[in-house]
């Protein structure tokens, strides 16, 4: 079979000449969250059936939906490649992504993830790479080395390559989650200057501003750019979530359950892990705000009953088991539960992250569905600053300090008024964390201080 060259010099092994520039064009759509990205893969599997890297790419996109379904789908197409690698000569760098998504399939991301790096030492260029590292460096809470894999590669990209405002977005995002604002939102804007609807790149100065508590303008930053990245995949609503946290804070309830309706839930029953992630939380919050959220945790709970049995990502699961438990399926919350905990005995990767905090998480959440804020407490205070692991976005984590803070002020107010001390610290422009603080001053009989800290929840609000 012969060998292709597509964009940046990468090399392919295909039959068709075009099958080169039909990949790029296919991790460019993967890139920018494009609507068509399946419909790419299946027309070039059609055209050049034997294409290695095709398969792999195949079994790739079955493990990004993060299911055990789709994981299954990926093991079949592991051995269809298996049979096309051995059947030619190929790269090493194709071998390479092959034996990244034999690792995938076997559970053990870390390997993966390395694999995927090592190929970027050689291929720089290697859009495909880089971006699948930053999605598993992502779940794996790794802020710091999501930003060196980026930031390893970015001398070798110039301004004249047509994903490097892809790279400048990842780069940005990477930032912010390593603690670095300022870098990381000019190089989110410097992405979303070159093209408006790369929604990473968005999400990544909405990042920014979130944790910056700047509400106002993070909702003035989504709402301008909507136009654009509203276009494309599901993706597009974690945008409308971020748009919600802002408003949230704000406590606008009003509008964050009209976006919630309009968009974050809209799609929910295509069953796309994300979608349920920006749902569960944000109902979670809303109903921590003490707002009545109704019926809406039914739809999710539709779609969580058939993940009960995942453990792909435990961020994941325990946002499956959060409408389980909201939805009143307390059966199979508690098999899910009983998983979780079963899988935190296996060497998977995922497994040492639910030994380390999914089974506390969980004992902590079931704790909360049953009005136990105690046990809450006992469960999440000694894995608090492990929570990283899980993965997720520190805005997305957050949720789970909130849960803390929330249950201590019900159960230990001397540990609430401590903890929140700590919040307003570094929140300081959280109208519900100066209130929360307030409560748990008041319950300790310090009512000065707790007047004080209702002042500044109102001054917060009432700036809005």
């Amino acid at each position: 079979m012969p060998r292709v060259e597509g964009r940046y010099g990468l090399a392919y092994t295909a039959d068709k000449p075009e099958s080169a520039a039909r990949f790029d064009d296919l991790v460019g759509a993967y890139l920018g969250f494009g609507r068509d990205i399946g419909d790419r893969l299946k027309a070039i599997l059609t055209d050049d059936p034997e294409m290695p890297l095709a398969h792999v790419a195949k079994g790739y996109l079955f493990k990004l939906f993060g299911s055990a379904a789709m994981s299954a789908r990926a093991a079949k197409a592991l051995a269809d490649a298996d049979a096309r690698f051995a059947a030619v000569a190929t790269t090493d760098r194709e071998r390479l992504h092959l034996e990244a998504l034999r690792a995938w399939c076997a559970d053990d991301l870390d390997r993966t993830t390395e694999l995927w790096e090592r190929i970027l030492i050689d291929h720089p260029k290697d859009a495909f790479a880089l971006r699948l590292a930053h999605f598993n460096h992502f779940y794996a809470g790794e802020g710091r080395k999501m930003r060196d894999s980026v930031a390893r590669v970015l001398p070798d990209w110039s301004d004249a390559d047509p994903d490097i405002g892809f790279v400048h977005g990842m780069y940005g995002f990477a930032l912010e989650e390593a603690g670095d604002y300022a870098a990381g939102e000019r190089y989110g804007r410097m992405a979303v200057e070159r093209n408006p609807k790369d929604a990473w790149s968005v999400h990544a100065v909405a990042h920014v501003m979130e944790m910056q508590g700047r509400h106002a303008e993070g909702i003035e930053w989504v709402r301008g750019l909507e136009p654009a990245w509203s276009t494309t995949n599901n993706f597009r609503f974690h945008l409308y979530w971020h748009r919600g946290l802002y408003h949230l804070e704000r406590h606008e309830f009003d509008e964050v359950l009209k976006l919630y309706d309009d968009h974050v839930a809209s799609d929910i029953a295509s069953d796309m892990y994300l979608d349920v992630c920006n749902a569960a939380s944000m109902l979670w919050r809303l109903e921590m705000y003490g707002v009545d959220v109704g019926g809406r945790w039914r739809d999710l709970t539709e779609v969580s009953l058939r993940h009960v049995d995942d453990h792909e990502l435990i961020f994941v699961s325990l946002h499956y088991l959060m409408a389980l438990l909201k939805g009143g399926e307390a059966e199979a919350a508690a098999r899910m539960a009983a998983q979780l905990e079963s899988f935190a005995n296996s060497a998977a990767t995922q497994g040492r992250v639910s030994a380390r905090v999914g089974v506390g998480t969980v004992a902590a959440m079931t704790a909360l569905a049953r009005g136990d804020a105690g046990t809450a407490v006992d469960a999440l205070l000694p894995i608090r600053y492990d929570i990283w692991c899980m993965g997720g976005s520190h805005a997305q984590r957050d949720l789970f300090e909130e849960m803390l803070v929330s249950a201590a002020v019900k159960a230990r107010p001397h540990l609430a008024r401590a903890l929140l001390a700590e919040r307003t610290a570094s929140k300081p422009a959280s109208a519900w964390s100066w209130r929360q603080y307030a409560a748990a001053l008041r319950a300790e009989g310090r009512d000065e201080a707790a007047a004080s800290a209702d002042k500044r929840a109102e001054a917060l609000l009432t700036a809005v």
